[in-house]
């Protein structure tokens, strides 16, 4: 079974989620031979993203589908309520806990970020992650960011829409299991 196939499992979350595949690069090495706290924070970033959409999607350029490319995002995916909420809306980081269990070696193919909703509040969501090997075998970074809703206008935080509400708590899932909570 190939890994586009296979289903997608991880012990550290325990109900579905959306894996994103992120390649790492040679840059994203530190001097200790290994991928650096602050580029984990990026790769968060960069399949926070992919999973949800755009945070300036209204004023990005189109998409160009690269005949021959594997798929990077797999899964039953996540609503783009991010993308979708970025003509009116800025999506602020309030927050983020980072568990750096062990260290992430660099290697040619790429690393899965496991991503999944795990909280809504009335003008927030919290997205967890799991950063590991696509097949399982170890489990690198566990996180969680809180994302904020921000009407761009008046610069002050706007309440979840009906309709985002209804997509995000769709896909509301069991946080991902952070040893100190």
């Amino acid at each position: 079974m190939d890994q586009t196939s296979a289903p997608l499992t991880n012990p550290l979350i325990p109900g579905a989620f959306t894996r994103v595949l992120i390649e790492l690069r040679w840059g994203d090495m530190d001097a200790y031979g290994h991928v650096n706290n602050v580029t984990q924070l990026r790769v968060l970033e960069e399949a926070r993203v992919r999973v949800f959409g755009s945070p300036t999607a209204a004023r990005d350029a189109p998409n160009v589908v690269v005949p021959g490319a594997g798929r990077t995002v797999l899964g039953d995916g996540l609503p783009d309520v991010l993308g979708r909420a970025s003509a009116d809306t800025d999506l602020l980081v309030l927050s983020h806990r980072i568990e750096y269990r062990t260290p992430i070696p660099y290697r040619e193919g790429p690393l899965a970020v496991d991503c999944v909703v795990s909280g809504v509040s009335p003008a927030s969501m919290t997205v967890g992650y799991v950063i590991a090997e696509p097949d399982g075998a170890a489990a690198y970074t566990v996180a969680e960011t809180e994302v904020v809703f921000v009407d761009s206008a008046t610069g002050r935080a706007r309440r979840i829409r009906d309709d985002e509400r209804a997509e995000i708590e769709a896909a509301v899932s069991a946080p991902v299991r952070l040893r100190h909570v």
